[in-house]
């Protein structure tokens, strides 16, 4: 893919969950899909969003632990 990828986790206080995410992400493939279906093995209800802004420079993707934005804890 070449672009920058940035990753918006949520919640982001869950150290648990950002090192599941770290764990899971291969740079070189950088699918969303497989990334959400890497993470529900323990995080059943994780989505990951790409965001879709045009003229956008990079990727940024939003991983949701629980599947939609929460509060922290």
């Amino acid at each position: 893919m070449g672009e920058t990828l940035t990753i918006v986790r949520n919640p982001m206080d869950d150290d648990e969950f950002e090192r599941a995410v770290a764990e899971a992400l291969d740079p070189a493939q950088q699918d969303p899909a497989e990334l959400e279906r890497l993470l529900r093995v323990s995080y059943p209800q994780a989505v990951v969003r790409p965001r879709g802004l045009a003229e956008e420079p990079g990727v940024v993707w939003y991983v949701y632990r629980e599947g939609h934005w929460v509060s922290g804890r």
